[in-house]
């Protein structure tokens, strides 16, 4: 054991030997500085690599097509290469030839083909090159920046001869004190409209800062407004040609994180207009440029024999350890990288990005003079003579980090880390030199390892403390594992069996292992499946996307995700609340062990082959999980369980990736139409390439029938703000000017609701040009366009959908929800998004407005209004219902036809109208009812058939029912059927019926009316005709006008004697006074009480009136004639044997005195053939005695004594 330290202690410590000959070349530690660099013939050999022939080809793609974006914001840390990429471009685009020239090698070296598209498509846009705008910013002003970037531009190319419009138009910026966005602005455009101009700021955090400071000041208002303005100034094929570079250290909004909320929406915005890209270190870009620094050309032979023995060592292990994964480097490539060892190589670049410095940190780790470094190393230890070609290696790599960047390290984002592994390095300093060399390689990989491939494994360990030519060495390895045995023994490094690495971290008294297999005892399958359903998305996905089938249809389509052992329940998603389009279930069982999916909509069941390894690796996560939350384990040993944690869970990944996906041999995929609890459902196999295809393969098979639509917004189950008011004014305008293009849109704008308008409703064909209008649409009309059933000449998806529609509004016999259609439409086969679903409901509404009645709570909807769309374009719209009214054929027809013409009723025009010739008869209907006062609405005197009709009229809300069915059964007749045939007697009969009980119900007033005068004229024994019957009266009773009468018959009389009332008008209020009830509330027991009331009345004046005198005057107050008196009134008494009397007033009018007095005469001479020569007085005693029983018979008189 002695011999095998003291062997690694020598191989470790022998003095290292380098051939000599290797050189630095180009140390590049001078920063790049825009403003002078452009000035600058020298580019200083620059490297190309893969990130920066990305963003040229963004560039190229740009110049070539103008309608692609011109404004690039470039963030990265320092020494990134923003600046040395800007000063590239400046000079690929420039005019000066010798800058091109190298520019365009240096981009050769890497792609030739990219150089020479960029040559091609810059002359072709400026022959003469790009003015160079190039300015670096200062905490300032953007437009004192600017303006001196537009100064540089000008100078470059013309020097002091510059054009008149360019130096009038520089000069006005140069007046004020602070150049204006108009000018700035100005300037620009006449610069661009010379050449194309390439605007290039570097710095730009400082004027991001300085207008953070200056907060909604007035001048950094019109600094965010200038960059507006100029982004949106050289967009479009129209626009400048001006093409912007910006250099800053973080995003526009990052700068402005302290500012006022809408400064930092203001920023947001800006930077929107800008294409950012963001400079990642590029370990493939970092290895070359080290590559690009050594220089071997002055190395013997044998030197270089030596360097190629170590290069094909490294990369045997390289390939056999799987490391081109991490960066794919040949055996050429790691000769040119010598001195460097392999994993040094690597590590340096990694390291180098985590704090923030990249290349820069990676050329002072070459070519700087401090200790450590490759050209300290090369000083030192080359020699002409070399037996050895000896590696830098990891653990001098990590003294220089530690020593040369300390200060650099303690800004970092990742200094708790390295602080860490340099604290616990730092308390082993009595340790022997070699245990701290274990130490410090162990501490680097722990630091760059990421993904388990670079973790500190003995192997990995051994390669980074020994040349590559020594790794395959058994002695020394053995060494290196009781070093390491005898490093956890003391605590320095712990070591983790389940993946074999060792880590620079505290030690723990807890035993982690032995807590594991506790808690893993007590978890089982279902706890394992219950963490995974609640990490959806990390482990599994949460969610797939059938891309395919989404891009092809229009219809933005996913399956929700599920994870299952066996058996029990699982809740699918539901086709109207969930907008899911089915599920994906990981079944961690066998296919028969398969869970109850409640669903109408498509499931996919995976399983795999070996479940249970799937699930022993969750046990273990979860028992890790638990762990964490066990208040009893100190924080060292939480932090190496939060390790295990994660490093399990990025394995769960994949073995969970092995086991299911679509590719693996492992998994298998099924296929349910419904949920997989539907009976005799079958499942069908499916494969695919990926989880999208085989969600995309699921939605073809089962979506078969689904529209195509091409529009984004609509294609979705949720509609955004912006989305649902485009898709409302689309459908009002479907509803409103259907007759017109483009439904009246303006034909400058593409505004949302016309790119629906283009995507929807013109792609599926139903709204065409007047001359494309199929049958069942809106005919008839003179406007130019119109909705329209759709056709297979049109667009072949829509027809199973449309077919659907039609046959669901045609079989709804009674009032059907639109729910109920809605659900229909969004399940399988059609699977319309909820976003479309009202858009072909609305449509189908109004082109069959005939036969299709709409209701809402009930209430039948007269016409399609916006308001009502508004209402009917909700995600569940239980609130309407729709019922089939077909009225367009067969006795229906005839009946409808026919009650029109006898109820006088005027089909409307409306194009908005719901059922229109039904609807006008229906309302004809109704009108007679709805005029009814009161006592109209609840008497009895009336019909059988009457009172039925009013029945059912007064519960009415479908006019399809209430016309067809209701009315027709309330005359006893046969409900008129859809398919009933012609007949015209029975439609006749119905009409003629239905005509007369209607007439008898609106005129039931004026029958009231009538009985009421008739009453009055009986009792007071007057004429029936209502003029008459108030002259007759006010003749009468004109004589009480002054006389002091009881309140109730001197209000009756005043009543009588108002002479400023129509006659129709002046029969209410006596009604009034008589009932203390108007005419119109009457009721059946009013009617019957009122000849008593108005027999009392009579009875009571004719009591009073002997008592007073009836006299004409002869002259008015004014000294006129008075009108004479039509009446002569009389007053009987009539004393009976018993000593009674009974006395009654007797009114005789003038125009009747005549032909009484001639009646006399006759009756007289009568009386006396027939009785004697007293027969007249006989004749008058019996007909007083007639008369007084007939008044006594009918009321009660009041007896008098003489």
């Amino acid at each position: 054991m002695e011999a095998q330290s003291t062997q690694l202690a020598s191989l470790v410590a022998a003095p290292p030997q380098v051939p000599a000959g290797i050189s630095l070349v180009g140390s590049q530690m001078r920063s790049t500085n825009l403003e002078r660099d452009v000035q600058l013939q020298d580019l200083g050999e620059p490297y190309f690599g893969v990130r920066a022939l990305d963003i040229l080809d963004r560039v190229t793609n740009a110049i070539e097509d103008l309608r692609r974006p011109r404004a690039w914001s470039f963030t990265g840390p320092y020494g990134s290469g923003k600046s040395t990429l800007s000063n590239l471009f400046d000079a690929l685009l420039g005019d000066d030839q010798a800058r091109r020239d190298a520019a365009h090698r240096a981009v050769t070296a890497t792609s030739e083909g990219q150089a020479n598209r960029l040559a091609r498509v810059r002359d072709e846009l400026a022959e003469k090159g790009f003015l160079g705008a190039v300015a670096t910013a200062q905490r300032e002003p953007l437009a004192v920046t600017l303006h001196r970037a537009l100064e540089t531009a000008a100078t470059r190319r013309w020097g002091k001869r510059r054009p008149k419009d360019v130096a009038a138009a520089l000069a006005a910026c140069a007046e004020g004190e602070l150049p204006t966005p108009q000018n700035l602005i100005e300037a620009t455009t006449v610069l661009c409209s010379k050449d194309p101009v390439l605007l290039i700021i570097d710095e730009f955090g400082k004027t991001l800062e300085y207008l953070a400071a200056q907060g909604d000041s007035g001048s950094a208002a019109n600094d965010v407004y200038l960059l507006q303005m100029l982004a949106e100034k050289g967009a479009g094929r129209t626009g400048l040609r001006l093409f912007m570079f910006t250099l800053q250290h973080l995003s526009f909004t990052d700068y402005a994180a302290r500012s006022s909320a809408i400064q930092t929406q203001e920023w947001a915005k800006i930077q929107g207009r800008f294409e950012d890209i963001t400079f990642a270190p590029n370990l493939g870009d970092s290895v070359h440029l080290m590559c690009r620094r050594l220089d071997h050309s002055k190395v013997s032979a044998q030197g270089h024999a030596l360097i190629r023995a170590q290069a094909d060592a490294a990369d045997a292990f390289w390939r056999d350890n799987a490391l081109l994964s991490v960066v794919d480097i040949s055996a050429r490539r790691f000769a040119l990288l010598y001195p460097l060892h392999p994993l040094t190589a690597v590590a340096a670049p990694l390291l180098a990005s985590q704090i923030g410095q990249n290349d820069r940190s990676l050329t002072g780790f070459l070519s700087s003079d401090e200790p450590n470094t490759v050209r300290r190393t090369l000083e030192t230890a080359a020699s002409e003579a070399s037996e050895r070609a000896t590696t830098i290696r990891v653990p001098q790599l990590y003294d220089y980090f530690f020593a040369s960047g300390r200060t650099t390290i303690l800004a970092s984002s990742n200094a708790s880390r390295w602080l860490e592994v340099d604290s616990r390095i730092n308390e082993a300093h009595g340790l022997p030199t070699e245990d701290q060399e274990v130490l410090k390689a162990i501490g680097i990989l722990n630091l760059i390892d990421t993904d388990g491939l670079l973790r500190a494994t003995p192997s990995m360990i051994h390669f980074a403390l020994n040349d590559p030519v020594q790794v395959t060495d058994p002695v020394s390895f053995a060494a290196l594992q009781e070093r390491l045995e005898r490093l956890v023994e003391d605590g320095f490094v712990v070591h983790r069996a389940y993946s074999n690495e060792y880590r620079v971290w505290q030690g723990t008294d807890v035993d982690i292992d032995n807590r594991v297999r506790e808690v893993t005892a007590r978890i089982d399958p279902t706890d394992v499946v219950q963490y995974f359903s609640q990490h959806l998305g990390s482990v599994l996905p949460s969610a797939v996307v059938a891309g395919g089938h989404s891009q092809r249809t229009g219809m933005l389509r996913y399956f929700t995700t599920a994870v299952s052992h066996k058996g029990g329940k699982v809740s699918g998603p539901d086709v109207i609340q969930d907008a899911a389009d089915g599920m994906v279930l990981f079944h961690l069982g066998p296919i028969e062990d398969r869970p109850m999916v409640d669903s109408p909509l498509p499931v996919l069941i995976g399983t795999t082959k070996d479940p249970d390894a799937v699930l022993r690796a969750g046990i273990d996560l979860v028992a890790l999980e638990e762990l964490l939350d066990d208040d009893t384990i100190d924080h060292v040993a939480k932090r190496e369980i939060e390790e295990r944690a994660s490093e399990l869970a990025q394995n769960m990944g994949f073995l969970l990736d092995t086991a299911f996906h679509p590719l693996a041999s492992q998994s298998t995929w099924s296929l349910w139409h419904k949920g997989t609890n539907v009976p005799d459902q079958d499942s069908e196999p499916i494969e695919a390439r990926s989880y999208a295809n085989l969600a995309s393969q699921a939605c073809d098979r089962v979506y078969k029938h689904t529209p195509h639509i091409r529009n984004e917004m609509l294609g979705r189950h949720q509609l955004t703000s912006n989305g649902a008011r485009a898709r409302r004014e689309l459908l009002t305008a479907t509803l409103q000017q259907s007759g017109l293009p483009l439904l009246g849109f303006d034909k400058t704008k593409y505004t949302p609701e016309r790119a629906m308008y283009h995507g929807v409703l013109e792609y599926l064909g139903l709204h065409q040009a007047a001359g494309e209008v199929k049958a069942g649409t809106e005919g008839g009309s003179l406007l130019t366009h119109g909705l329209s059933r759709p056709s297979a000449e049109k667009n072949e998806s829509v027809l199973a959908v449309w077919e659907a529609v039609d046959e669901a509004l045609t079989h709804a016999k009674q009032p059907t929800p639109v729910v109920d259609i809605y659900r229909h439409l969004m399940a399988p086969p059609y699977g319309v998004k909820a976003g479309v679903v009202p858009i072909l409901l609305v449509t189908a509404l109004i082109l069959r407005s005939q036969d299709v009645a709409l209701f809402e709570d009930g209430n039948y909807c007269q016409r399609l209004t916006p308001e009502i769309i508004e209402r009917l374009n909700v995600p569940y719209p239980d609130r309407f219902t729709v019922k089939a009214s077909p009225s367009g054929r067969g006795q229906r027809r005839l009946v409808v036809d026919q009650l029109a013409k006898s109820l006088n009723a005027d089909t409307p025009k409306s194009r908005t109208a719901r059922n229109p010739a039904l609807l006008s008869v229906t309302r004809a209907i109704l009108e007679r009812i709805m005029v009814m006062d009161p006592y109209g609405r609840q008497t009895r005197r009336l019909s059988p058939e009457a009172v039925a009709i009013r029945a059912v009229l007064s519960a009415a809300t479908d006019p399809d029912e209430l016309v067809f069915i209701s009315l027709p059964q309330s005359l006893g007749m046969e409900p008129i059927g859809p398919s009933m045939p012609r007949d015209e007697g029975a439609a006749r009969a119905y009409v003629d019926r239905l005509t007369t009980a209607l007439d008898e119900l609106s005129g039931a007033r004026a029958a009231l009316r009538r009985e009421v005068v008739g009453v009055l004229a009986r009792e007071f024994r007057l004429p029936a005709d209502l003029t008459e019957l108030r002259t007759g009266l006010t003749e009468r009773l004109s004589g009480f006008a002054s006389a002091p009468l009881e309140l109730s018959l001197q209000g009756f009389v005043s009543r009588v004697l108002n002479k400023s009332l129509p006659d129709e008008d002046w029969l209410d209020p006596l009604i009034i006074r008589l009932t203390n009830k108007a005419l119109g509330d009457w009721n059946d027991r009013d009617v019957e009480a009122f000849p008593r009331q108005v027999r009392e009345v009579a009875r009571a004046l004719d009591r009073v009136s002997h008592l007073y005198e009836v006299q004409e005057a002869s002259t008015t107050g004014e000294g006129k004639a008075a009108k004479p008196r039509q009446i002569d009134t009389h007053l009987l008494t009539l004393t009976t044997p018993s000593g009674t009397e009974e006395r009654t007033l007797i009114h005789v009018p003038r125009q009747s005195r005549q032909t009484a007095d001639e009646l006399v005469v006759s009756v007289i001479k009568q009386a006396e053939d027939a009785l004697g020569p007293d027969g007249a007085r006989i004749l008058l005693a019996a007909l007083a005695e007639h008369l007084a029983a007939k008044d006594s018979a009918e009321q009660p008189h009041t007896k008098e004594t003489p």
